[in-house]
């Protein structure tokens, strides 16, 4: 769940299962009543959601308090206003907003118990906050200028916390300067800054993006929504071992040999281990901006949205992070474990152990890092047989390294480290230091997720403009899936029913019939009803047929069999019609030659309908595809990565590249080998992250960016590019230490999909 708040005529705040923050989503303009004329702030249930929080609750999240600044202009027109800011004539600066319970209607500035007019910020009448504003006495009340096209509103709150001037001066204080505006925000000007002693601080510092509010609105509600400086992370582990249970986990704070683990201190609480000290700040000045603003940047997906540079304090880090006991909510004996008070680590992903609070989801809160470093987990744990048996088998300091390239946390985002134990790992079984590391077999695998309750962008609500499908077939039986062959029908024993096909446009209401099904063998633009038999390794769904379409290992010249990166074949066939305008077999035997639309019965036309022959087709699963691409298709080569047995396997066609190759690269002093700041993920390149071992030794990790092309990516990864693969040939065998990859095509496509199930 999600916590929000909104700001302008109506606070709200949405409920998070993750904490008390506040996140953000789409600006709201809710009418509240009152003079239409004048700027109020109140609190409003008018369109929340039975998660939402509001009135007085909102406003303790706040701390009862916000500093807002707001702007009036024409935005639209380069001769009044810059292309690259908001508006730029100040109407709020820096204004302090107050909740104060049962004032509401007391004036014709304050509706809702917040009021703003009569605040002087020279006098302390409202506890805890420096003044900010540069205007002389008390606030005045703001009216709505209609002469003007937009206002843009931006705010921020130190919750319970006190606002100080510049600099923290104490454990329940945070620094802050005064809003800017204007042209003072383009090209990631500084908005205003805070210094945050500590990580409660953070948990009570609140910001919004910019509200742009149009004159369509004026005289309503201004909503923004807070939403939570901090960064969300959990961790979880689950094991896949065969045959075994685990229970016992314990947990380090440090890395290190067999030798340094075997001296030092496991425990029950789960730990994620830092790097050089410089891996959880624990306090920190953080700078707002916002990457892009004015009209001119207004098709940005980061446009008016608030971004923090973070700078920790030179020393103020933690080397690991705690996340208390593993839980055991989701856990039990699988069978006949040995003993009856163990809690055993759930058995797949759906079910992992998860440490920490569970009134928290799990979640501790940390300071955002621009720089990031390898976590890394260290743990003993007890094997159990599931079969009864009283031998157990402990494992000593098994570890896991996630590698830099997902520990870079943003504000207002939450991330999951989930740990998988399976049967290979690089832990000991016994203390005895020459003894070799490794059960053989139990491994660690590290998913590395972000979760979407605490997400920093603004949403927006669309819907669904996914052409939908329709089959028909006489005598079809309802509620199953298959369609038949044989021969049936009450007035025509004997005659084998076609099958109809006919597509409808849900982008727009009202929805309108397609009329141009034709085609039989797929092409871009032109054939868009198409009939494919699957076969193939891949489980079937409306879904796997999709990817198959989108990602393609291999097609034979648009007219042959398509491969799915996903295992599923996709054969064309050609017992298709799309030039019928007739629908034979009506559900009372006659043939249907009209449609309705819009009321009006119209004759069939070709295109409208698709006819699949039941007496030429096989029995066996389909799929009809509509394909509704606008223009020819762009392809893409992705590069994925497969798992080969070592010595055993040939390798003929498969691209690889040892790790003595990549350490050739890593060795290279060209800049262009590696991402920088300012450089984003391209197509046509491998990406790889680089642990270093110790010395000389590193261990390299792939790292896929197929969703990210275009977009910054981490300093310090190897970019390799993909013309650097070697091809095995017939005679070469897998090794070790090498990276092997199949190339499929991602097309950008757009299908409608229906699986169909025929019988003989």
């Amino acid at each position: 769940m999600k916590k929000y708040l909104f700001f302008a005529a109506a606070i709200t705040v949405m409920a998070s299962c993750t904490s008390d923050t506040l996140v953000n989503g789409d600006s709201e303009y809710l009418v509240n009543g009152g003079d239409a004329n004048q700027i109020v702030f109140s609190t409003s249930t008018a369109g929340q959601t039975r998660a939402d929080i509001a009135g007085s609750a909102a406003a303790t999240l706040l701390g009862n308090n916000f500093y807002v600044t707001g702007t009036k202009g024409i935005g639209v027109d380069p001769e009044t206003e810059p292309a690259t800011s908001p508006t730029t004539t100040l109407v709020f600066d820096n204004y302090l907003v107050h909740y104060d319970v049962n004032t509401a209607g007391t004036t014709t500035s304050n509706t809702a118990n917040w009021e703003y007019v009569g605040i002087d910020q020279t006098i302390p009448t409202i506890a805890n906050h420096v003044k900010l504003s540069s205007t002389t006495g008390a606030q005045s009340i703001k009216y709505w200028d209609y002469s003007q096209t937009q206002y843009d509103f931006l705010a921020f709150s130190t919750g319970t916390f006190k606002a100080v001037a510049t600099t923290s001066g104490g454990a329940d204080q945070i620094g802050v300067t005064a809003m800017k505006y204007g042209t003072n925000l383009a090209s990631n000007g500084v908005a205003y800054t805070f210094d945050l002693p500590n990580v409660n601080a953070l948990k009570n510092t609140f910001i919004t993006d910019i509200t742009k509010v149009t004159k369509t609105n004026f005289g309503k509600e201004v909503t923004l929504k807070f939403k939570n400086l901090g960064s969300k992370v959990r961790m979880a582990i689950y094991e896949t071992v065969p045959g075994y249970s685990i229970k016992d986990v314990k947990f380090y704070q440090v890395d290190g040999t067999n030798t340094d683990l075997g001296t030092a201190t496991k425990y029950d609480d789960a730990y994620l281990i830092g790097d050089n000290n410089n891996s959880f700040p624990t306090n920190a000045k953080i700078s707002v901006y916002f990457p892009h603003v004015g009209y001119n940047n207004d098709t940005e997906a980061d446009y008016d949205k608030a971004a923090a540079t973070v700078v920790p304090a030179t020393g103020s880090y933690d080397k690991f992070k705690t996340f208390g006991a593993l839980t055991d909510q989701l856990v039990a004996k699988e069978r006949a474990e040995a003993g009856t008070d163990n809690v055993f680590l759930g058995r797949d992903l759906p079910h992992a152990t998860f440490a920490g609070d569970e009134d928290a989801a799990f979640y501790e809160t940390v300071f955002p890092v621009s720089t990031a470093y390898p976590l890394t987990l260290r743990v003993d744990y007890t094997l159990v047989p599931i079969d009864g048996a009283a031998e157990t088998i402990k494992v000593y300091g098994a570890r896991a390294v996630v590698p830099s390239t997902y520990t870079k946390w943003l504000p207002n985002y939450a991330y999951t480290y989930i740990f998988k134990i399976s049967d290979n790992t690089n832990g000991w079984t016994s203390t005895v230091t020459t003894d070799p590391a490794g059960l053989f077999p139990i491994t660690f695998d590290a998913v590395v997720t972000e979760a979407t309750e605490a997400t920093g962008e603004q949403t927006t609500i669309t819907t669904v403009a996914t052409p939908t499908i329709t089959t028909y077939q006489q005598n079809h039986t309802t509620g199953t899936d298959e369609y038949s062959k044989a021969a049936t029908g009450p007035s025509e024993p004997g005659t084998i029913k076609d099958l109809y096909v006919q597509v409808m446009d849900n982008s727009t209401a009202p929805a309108t019939l397609k009329g141009d099904l034709n085609g039989t063998v797929p092409s871009d633009d032109t054939d868009r009803s198409l009939l494919y038999v699957i076969t193939g390794s891949a489980p079937i769904s409306e879904a796997t047929v999709m990817d198959a379409l989108e990602n393609q290992s291999a097609v034979d010249g648009g007219t042959g069999a398509i491969t799915g990166r996903n295992g599923m074949i996709l054969t064309p066939n050609a017992n298709i019609d799309a030039t019928v305008t007739t629908i034979v077999n009506g559900p009372d035997n006659n043939p249907i030659t009209k449609i309705d639309i819009a009321g009006t019965p119209t004759a069939i036309s070709a295109g409208q309908v698709a006819k699949i022959n039941m007496t030429a087709v096989a029995a066996g699963t389909y799929a009809y595809v509509y394909d509704y691409s606008t223009a020819g298709k762009t392809e893409t080569n992705v590069y994925q990565p497969i798992a080969v047995e070592v010595g055993t396997t040939d390798v003929e066609g498969v691209k690889y590249i040892s790790n003595t190759a990549l350490g050739t690269w890593d060795d290279e002093t060209t800049a262009a080998h590696y991402t920088s700041s300012s450089e984003n993920a391209a197509a046509g390149y491998l990406y790889f992250s680089i642990t270093t071992n110790g010395g000389a030794s590193k261990t390299y990790s792939f790292i896929s960016v197929d969703d990210k092309i275009g977009t910054p990516l981490p300093d310090g990864l190897l970019k390799l590019p993909a013309g650097q693969l070697s091809t095995g040939a017939a005679s070469e065998k897998a090794a070790a230490n090498t990276f092997y990859f199949t190339i499929y095509k991602r097309n950008d496509g757009k299908y409608a999909v229906k699986v169909i199930k025929i019988v003989a």
